[in-house]
């Protein structure tokens, strides 16, 4: 028997609501709009939408609320005789439920909200076969997509002179642990070829042939013959490589003539269509990458070389170095590696090529990895990268955890601030602590009369509760700093920042940079936080 639904609404909302819920029929469900008595669906009292509830009982076999209300639905399940459960806060949403399903609705009553993301698992799976599917060729065992969806990342991992090979392997491990589908060896001029080619026989041997990154036309040839290699890149017009590289190898061509590419983004999508058509004359597998330049340095003209280039070589994967990008701009990498993203698919790039070379973009890999799947996606489902169900928010949020407790109304209210400052430094005769992070782990050296002692732990939870257990402090401030303190720590590790003790960890921008202000035309400082 096919499900019957409800759907609560407001009188302003009605007629509207019936227009989507007659899209929805089309399912054969059985699905109606309930009218509560009032007039903004928002604004429904709990009570009247309690009354309204019960007024349903035993009609339904779920209720759809309006999502917008701010209180709880707990209890309201009972009045209903059904499950009842949060819809959209748009209400067009509402045409998910199509897509969602009958057996959906089991996920939909457990989670008590009818969001995007109940359907990432189902979109996943169809960005999956859309993969299998697709146009495009296959490059160190992966399948490029001659065009997004899917994105592929290629993570680089420039090589340092005199590393050794089991290190080499050991990063490269760690890149595709993060999510990289390619991995690119980058070897600048001053490698030996003969200690070039051991390392990446190690690198082999761990994690398989890889992409190759190099200056030196000898290394990348002879790499390519003996099966090290998978994928050639930055291969210009008249590099020798064109006609040394085996036939069947696939190669990444770039747009350079005598050192330089073209400014004018038609001419750069056309010699790189020359680039490509020549490669394929060598006996040679292609993809085209149109570069990215530097923000400030002709960055939105290179975006419309892709498009240019997206339009002339439809059979041809493209790909995009946004790490010229975001390792160029003073901003965190997340957020610009998400919307670079997006916006390389749109033009039709289905390679990202990045690294993690400079402090700040630690994690970038990973965070491309995500950035690639909400940009497939979207694409896939013709949907903004918004309300997916994946996301790379970091440290800001989508919407508030909860609601603040109720506080009692009758309570004594003290100044913090004017307390603190008649409490001075005290010192703990058990002893002291010194909190550090390595790799992730959190160390806290205690030096006292206990002797000297070392708590290490992944969680702040784990530390300070050994602490305690021994004994580790006697004042009750000096346990407070601790969990304080260790918390940093703990958030530090988690985002890969590095921690520094009685120091804060988190500083935003506002609260340190100066900026020009246009409408004030003077320099603004920034916010003095007291």
């Amino acid at each position: 028997m096919a499900p019957r639904i409800a759907v609560v609404t407001g009188r302003r909302a009605r007629s509207y609501l019936e227009d989507i819920v007659g899209e929805l029929r089309r399912t054969g469900w059985r699905i109606e709009v309930v009218e509560a008595p009032a007039e903004v669906a928002a604004l429904i009292p709990r009570d009247v939408l309690a009354a309204t509830l019960r007024r349903l009982r035993g009609r339904y076999d779920l209720v759809i609320v309006p999502g917008t209300l701010e209180y709880s639905l707990e209890g309201l399940g009972r009045e209903a005789g059904a499950p009842v459960v949060k819809g959209p806060r748009e209400p067009e949403a509402l045409l998910l439920l199509a897509e969602l399903g009958e057996e959906g609705l089991e996920k939909l009553a457990e989670r008590g909200e009818l969001e995007p993301s109940l359907l990432l698992d189902k979109w996943l799976e169809e960005l999956r076969k859309r993969h299998l599917s697709a146009p495009g060729l296959e490059a160190c065992g992966v399948r490029v997509p001659a065009r997004p969806p899917p994105l592929v990342v290629a993570a680089e991992l420039y090589i340092q002179p005199h590393t050794g090979g089991e290190e080499a392997a050991e990063k490269a491990w760690e890149l595709l642990g993060r999510g990289a589908d390619i991995l690119v060896a980058g070897f600048g001029s001053d490698w030996d070829r003969g200690e070039a080619l051991e390392v990446l026989r190690a690198i082999a041997d761990r994690v398989g042939p890889v992409a190759l990154d190099t200056p030196d036309k000898g290394l990348a040839a002879e790499a390519a013959a003996r099966g090290l290699s998978c994928l050639t890149l930055s291969i210009g017009w008249g590099d020798p490589l064109l006609e040394k590289l085996p036939r069947g190898s696939r190669a990444v061509v770039i747009p350079l003539r005598e050192g330089a590419p073209p400014r004018d983004p038609a001419e750069r999508a056309e010699l790189l269509a020359r680039l490509v058509e020549k490669a394929r004359g060598a006996g040679l597998e292609p993809i085209a990458d149109p570069l990215v330049d530097p923000p400030g340095m002709g960055f939105a003209s290179s975006v419309a070389a892709y498009l240019e280039a997206s339009r002339r070589l439809p059979g041809t994967p493209l790909m995009a170095g946004i790490a010229n990008v975001y390792e160029l701009v003073d901003a965190d990498t997340h957020g610009q590696i998400a919307v670079l993203a997006m916006l390389y698919a749109e033009a039709g790039a289905s390679v990202l090529l990045v690294t993690e070379e400079s402090w700040k973009s630690r994690m970038a890999v990973a965070e491309a990895s995500i950035a690639a799947t909400m940009a497939g996606v979207a694409l896939l489902k013709r949907r903004w990268p918004k309300d997916l169900g994946v996301d790379l928010l970091y440290a800001k949020e989508k919407k508030p955890r909860g609601r603040p407790p109720r506080l009692p109304r009758r309570r004594k209210r003290l100044d913090a601030a004017s307390i603190a400052g008649w409490q001075g430094f005290r010192v703990d005769r058990a002893g002291s602590h010194l909190i550090s992070v390595e790799d992730g782990v959190i160390r806290d050296v205690y030096i006292g009369r206990k002797g000297v002692l070392e708590l290490s732990g992944v969680s702040a939870e784990q530390v300070y509760k050994a602490a305690a257990f021994l004994r580790l402090a006697s004042e009750p401030s000096h346990y407070a700093y601790l969990g304080y303190e260790l918390c940093k720590a703990e958030l530090a590790a988690l985002m890969r920042r590095s921690y520094a003790q009685d120091e804060p960890l988190i500083e935003p921008p506002w609260t340190r940079c100066k900026r020009y202000s246009a409408r004030e035309r003077r320099v603004v400082k920034p916010e003095n936080r007291g």
